[in-house]
């Protein structure tokens, strides 16, 4: 707890002196504290301040008694802002009823390297490695564990319904709270060759692995309070390979991508095995993957960056 007020008074002490330093145009903040103490400076050396939101960051406060600290501050900062960014429509909804001005807050989507991810991509070395048949269906999802991530669900659905979804796997890549329960459920249940969980891997590794699956999955539980505002970068980078997205019923995902652009919706975690099961039996995998790379295909950096270059030259 004592790194909270240190960061009060180091981050302080340097955005003090990189102003003095540096005489900026703009600030640009992203966190709590450190955007509250860099607003305020701005404020009273009449340098604009963008607050740009990439999170909801007070719910993410491990400290359930400090969230509400949090989000005073952030309404501070909100007040004290000259312009606001939201990476997602539901984060802007937010920050405008934590006091945001409706005219100065603007939305800002996330990026994607295009040539990063692509549908080209092959990932059959990858099936190789792990023992993967070309006729086996591959779930896949990558990030931190969480124990509220939902994959313990589906693990337990898989094991539980081996024989109604022959040939369902999924790859799991990571590490988390999470891993040592996934790693339980596997052997108990002796998933061995159904539920693969990789570990950690490279960055430049993950196209590959996203092209070895057939569906990506973000079945966290839709009660989370801390999934509920964000649109994790993940699912553009599922979407750019070309693959469909099985999600639960997040209010971020479901208002920025809708009905109908590669993201199909389950109401529990649960729900997900069966979901991708008929999905392939009916043969709309391709064609969901094929709306989701069609609903990312212009969010390249280059464009965000263009609006974000321009976003500073209006407030300068």
């Amino acid at each position: 707890m004592l790194e909270y007020p240190a960061i009060l008074i180091t981050h302080r002490r340097e955005i003090i002196r990189q102003i003095h330093e540096f005489k900026p145009d703009v600030i640009v903040g992203f966190g709590i504290l450190n955007a509250w103490i860099a607003a305020r400076q701005a404020k009273s050396h009449s340098i604009p301040f963008i607050y740009y939101w990439i999170d909801a960051l007070d719910t993410l406060i491990p400290e359930k008694t400090f969230q509400m600290l949090g989000r005073y501050l952030e309404k501070q900062t909100l007040h004290n802002s000259t312009k606001v960014i939201a990476i997602n429509k539901t984060l802007r909804d937010y920050a405008i009823n934590l006091g945001a001005n409706l005219q100065s807050t603007s939305l800002i989507g996330a990026g994607i390297d295009l040539d990063q991810f692509n549908p080209t991509i092959d990932g059959s070395a990858i099936r190789s490695v792990y023992g993967i048949e070309k006729d086996d269906i591959v779930l896949f999802f990558m990030g931190w564990l969480y124990q509220f991530a939902g994959l313990k669900e589906v693990s337990l659905e898989l094991a539980r319904s081996r024989e109604s979804f022959p040939h369902l796997k999924i790859i799991i890549v990571g590490g988390g709270d999470a891993f040592p329960d996934l790693q339980r459920i596997r052997d108990d249940n002796h998933l061995g060759a159904v539920l693969i969980l990789t570990g950690r891997q490279p960055y430049e590794k993950i196209p590959e692995f996203i092209a070895a699956s057939d569906i990506c999955i973000l079945p966290a539980d839709p009660k989370e309070k801390i999934m509920q505002d964000i649109v994790p970068i993940k699912m553009y980078e599922y979407m750019a390979i070309g693959k469909p997205v099985i999600s639960t019923k997040l209010l971020g995902i479901m208002r920025e991508f809708g009905e109908g652009n590669g993201v199909i919706y389950a109401d529990s975690p649960e729900m997900v095995p069966e979901i991708a099961y008929t999905m392939a039996t009916n043969g709309s995998i391709r064609e969901h993957g094929n709306s989701a790379r069609k609903y990312v295909q212009d969010l390249d950096w280059d464009t965000i960056t263009d609006t974000f270059e321009h976003t500073i030259k209006e407030v300068t």
